[in-house]
């Protein structure tokens, strides 16, 4: 009876080890946000700014039919929300498709932020804008963008883009 106690806490430990290593977490004590995604998800590539001001991540699903980004910004003041998306969506490196419907708005205290969805013939994305709201204190703008070929979008990948999106959080 004690060999079979010992075989099942052995394989609960081995299962919950196995089930948080499978998530990949990210938290940026730098750019003070934190995020994680599910099991079934890799980090491909972290970049900073020689500078020190901005830095990017990318992230794809193991099946190859989604990639995200993440881009964190060090800005001197509570930066300007609808500037910060102009700059963004007019920026031709970042290739964003036209926006399809209205934003939508989102508050939560320290920081808020907008959310839409881009189309084109090859891509779908959702793209999230945070900004901290800090007023005595260091303040952070934030992309977070999710690109699935358009073929590949539907109501069920739309909703998971969306519950993957919460795990998102600035850290202050």
């Amino acid at each position: 009876m004690n060999k079979l106690k010992l075989f099942l806490t052995l394989c609960i430990i081995y299962f919950l080890t196995g089930y948080a290593q499978s998530q990949t977490e990210v938290d940026d004590p730098t750019y003070k946000f934190k995020f994680s995604l599910p099991s079934g998800w890799s980090q491909r590539k972290v970049e900073e700014t020689n500078k020190k001001d901005a830095i990017s991540y990318s992230f794809e699903k193991n099946d190859g039919k989604i990639a995200v980004m993440l881009l964190a910004f060090k800005v001197n003041e509570v930066k300007n929300l609808e500037d910060f998306i102009y700059t963004l969506e007019k920026d031709l490196t970042l290739n964003i498709p036209k926006r399809e419907g209205d934003y939508a708005d989102f508050d939560n205290g320290n920081y808020d932020g907008r959310s839409a969805k881009y189309k084109d013939s090859e891509f779908t994305e959702i793209i999230y804008y945070y900004r901290t709201k800090i007023t005595d204190g260091e303040n952070f703008s934030y992309v977070l963008r999710f690109i699935t070929p358009a073929g590949n979008f539907n109501s069920t990948v739309e909703k998971e883009l969306r519950e993957v999106a919460t795990n998102f959080k600035p850290s202050f």
